[in-house]
């Protein structure tokens, strides 16, 4: 009984030392991180700029670490940066948004660890607008966005055009903009100044031929793909309309990241026997002095509005970098292209607004533009290394 005794307590005693090293071996030698070099080749900053990890090609690396909370960590400090997740619609990862700020010519080095991560501000947004009229707005810490839905339309007002909200503040204002109800006055944050009407507004597109734009009406049907921190996308899809005598209409995609002047926007037209549309993007061109520059083989058109005396100045961007030449028609300063039917055609459209305070002149303006241009064909290098 004795022997029996002893021989129990040393085989607990084994069994909790065993089970204490375990423990003890986790806790010195915590999962391995997923590690990613990022490269900057160019001689220009790269500021807060969202980059896209396929979340497959992280999986592959290692599971382990996706499979909890985790963290984004800057290799250099230490410092947690912000991301975000985007799903497919069935909630399956797709991909993993990360956050970076890159000095011109180097490269900079994170890691994903397990982890609980830091609460970051939102720095998207948008949504449908029931309670006024069925807009889409949308906005980042930058900038923001409308366009004009069904219930507008019935009460006679129809514009595909872009509308643009100027802010100064980092935080998300449409909510607190559409409930305050008094958006044409400046409180402190910005506000809309920003006149669209039956037109292009701030670089939207319509079909184009002889000389004719070919406005669809207002949108008929919106979705939301993601909203994050990091970046919102969504869908707006037109009813058919009639374009050189057949019938046409149109799905736009709409991207918006965190840190951005700019949205990237994909377009698709489905038609009735047409390889080919033909289409304009355009920024509608106001009367008084403003500074406007075409720059076809870059792809940007930079217009510095004429100043308001009350609210400032806004500038507004188009980047479409497969252009087909660029003129004034219909008093639109436009990029023309060519749309494959069925298939998405992809440009960029923005503003900016001097009273923020980090554009503040047509020449700021049209550096930015071009700047955004020479990223779009250079992008950052990135490698998910072992």
């Amino acid at each position: 009984m004795k022997n029996f005794i002893k021989i129990f307590f040393s085989a607990t005693l084994v069994l909790t030392m065993f089970s204490q090293n375990i423990v003890l071996a986790d806790s010195i030698n915590p999962v391995e991180g997923i590690h990613i070099t990022i490269e900057n080749t160019l001689h220009i900053e790269r500021k807060n700029e969202v980059i896209e990890l396929d979340w497959v090609s992280l999986v592959q690396k290692n599971a382990s670490v996706l499979s909890t909370s985790f963290i984004v960590t800057d290799d250099a400090n230490g410092k947690q940066l912000p991301y975000q997740v985007i799903n497919d619609e069935t909630h399956k990862p797709l991909m993993l948004l990360v956050q970076v700020t890159i000095a011109p010519k180097t490269s900079i080095s994170i890691t994903i660890f397990k982890g609980i991560p830091e609460t970051f501000k939102t720095q998207t947004y948008g949504r449908f607008v029931p309670e006024r009229k069925d807009d889409f707005a949308w906005e980042n810490d930058k900038i923001a966005f409308r366009m004009y839905g069904p219930a507008l339309q019935k009460t006679g007002e129809i514009s595909s055009g872009i509308d643009v909200w100027v802010k100064s503040v980092p935080e998300m204002i449409i909510d607190k903009w559409y409930k305050l109800d008094d958006y044409h006055k400046d409180h402190g944050e910005g506000l809309d100044f920003y006149k669209v009407g039956p037109t292009l507004g701030a670089g939207g597109i319509a079909p184009f031929s002889n000389g004719k734009l070919y406005y669809s009406m207002n949108w008929a049907k919106y979705k939301v793909i993601s909203s994050g921190n990091l970046r919102t996308v969504f869908e707006l899809t037109y009813d058919p309309w009639m374009f050189n005598g057949k019938q046409i209409s149109e799905t736009k995609r709409i991207t918006l990241n965190a840190g951005s002047q700019l949205n990237q926007m994909e377009i698709t037209y489905s038609a009735e026997s047409m390889d080919t549309i033909p289409v304009a993007t355009g920024i509608i061109k106001r009367d008084g002095k403003g500074v406007v520059a075409m720059n076809e083989q870059s792809g940007y058109v930079s217009y510095w509005e004429p100043t308001n005396k009350k609210f400032g100045t806004s500038g507004i961007g188009l980047v479409v970098i497969d252009n087909l030449g660029m003129s004034v028609v219909d008093n639109h300063i436009v990029a023309f292209a060519k749309v494959l039917n069925s298939k998405p055609f992809k440009y960029y459209q923005g503003a900016c607004w001097d009273k923020a305070g980090e554009i503040r002149n047509a020449k700021e303006w049209e550096n930015y533009l071009s700047e955004f241009t020479l990223k779009l064909k250079t992008p950052l290098k990135i490698s998910i290394n072992l």
